[in-house]
């Protein structure tokens, strides 16, 4: 396992690929690969597709944009404002309770709520099976309190954090059977609306919205 897994700070571009992908914006093609990367990676956790770029010069003769996206000019694209359009979407979220259904979200809300995160709460499927059941290895008395020692580092991350952000990053201790010392694995958050409440947060793990697949691995 690696010995170096330190909280990677995203980029300029890869926070706004971040909000544009939260906000419903399409793809501007001026981003770099790892900020693509990360705006398609949110959008796969979501269960969304991914739509075509707009660029300031495509004309409906030759793009076919969603209604939301023709109405957006070349600075809109490039705002890092995360405020939804009063356009119809172009894309069609996919619900909580659809990807609870189909079983690539995990929910975990009673359990934030004991730790005073008075909103939904979910982890990523591929959360769930390595973070929380370690492929299995915990026996699952412990899930609960595996779940609770994530969403704690992620209540101190808050409590340090000046600004907030619809993406964030921070470690949290977890140990892997055999080895019962705690691994310092990162973990993403995002905060995103939902269609039966104002704002859900959902847990992920790097490799699914970054470049950099950072393994579970000692500090």
């Amino acid at each position: 396992m690696s010995q170096n897994n330190a909280p990677k700070n995203l980029s300029f571009d890869e926070h706004k690929a971040a909000e544009a992908a939260f906000a419903g914006r399409p793809l501007d093609p001026s981003w770099s690969n790892s900020a693509r990367t990360v705006y398609e990676g949110i959008l796969a956790a979501r269960g969304l597709p991914i739509p075509e770029p707009v660029t300031p010069d495509s004309t409906s003769a030759d793009v076919a944009p969603a209604p939301s996206q023709a109405k957006q000019s070349a600075a809109e694209l490039d705002s890092t404002d995360v405020t939804v359009s009063d356009d119809p979407p172009a894309l069609k979220i996919l619900s909580r309770e659809d990807a609870l259904r189909a079983g690539a979200l995990i929910d975990v809300t009673p359990i934030a709520h004991k730790l005073g995160l008075k909103l939904p709460v979910g982890f990523s499927r591929p959360l769930w099976e390595l973070g929380i059941t370690a492929a299995h290895k915990v026996p699952e008395a412990e899930f609960e309190g595996r779940v609770r020692d994530v969403l704690a580092a992620f209540r101190i991350r808050l409590a340090v954090t000046p600004t907030a952000s619809p993406l964030i990053e921070f470690p949290a201790l977890l140990a892997f059977p055999p080895d019962p010392v705690p691994q310092t694995c990162l973990v993403f958050a995002v905060a995103q609306p939902d269609m039966n409440a104002p704002v859900a947060l959902t847990f992920l793990l790097p490799g699914e919205v970054s470049t950099s697949v950072l393994p579970l691995g000692k500090e």
